[in-house]
C-alpha cells in the first residue's frame, strides 16, 4: 500500500498533522465523509456528495474518481488493478486514529 501510494503522493499527504497539498491530507480519511475537511477547498461536486468514505466508496472512487463523483476536481485517471486499489486502501485505513474494521 506504501508502495502504490506514491502514486497519490504528489497531490497528497497521508501522516498524522500532514497538511492539504493540491488535495486534502489523507490522514483518517476511510470513515470520514466526503468534502468534510475544514481547511480544504473541495470541488462543489465532492462537497455535495455527502456519503463516508467506506471500503467500498474508495475502491469505486479510486477506479475512476471523475466516473464515482461526476465534477471532482481531482483529476487522477484511477487506478485500474484491483490488488493496488486494495492495498492502497488498507494503507490509508492503517494511518489513522480509528480504522475501520476490515470485514
Amino acid at each position: 500500500g506504501e508502495k502504490v501510494f506514491l502514486k497519490c503522493a504528489a497531490c497528497h499527504s497521508i501522516g498524522k498533522g500532514g497538511k492539504n497539498k493540491i488535495g486534502p491530507s489523507l490522514w483518517g480519511v476511510l470513515g470520514r465523509k466526503a468534502g468534510s475537511i475544514s481547511d480544504y477547498k473541495y470541488s462543489k461536486a465532492m462537497v455535495a456528495y455527502g456519503k463516508s468514505w467506506s471500503f467500498e466508496e474508495m475502491n469505486g472512487f479510486l477506479t475512476n474518481p471523475k466516473k464515482w463523483i461526476k465534477g471532482t476536481k481531482m483529476s487522477f485517471a484511477g487506478l485500474k488493478k484491483e490488488k493496488e486499489r486494495a492495498a492502497i486502501i488498507l494503507y490509508m485505513n492503517n494511518n489513522t486514529d480509528n480504522p475501520l474494521p476490515i470485514q
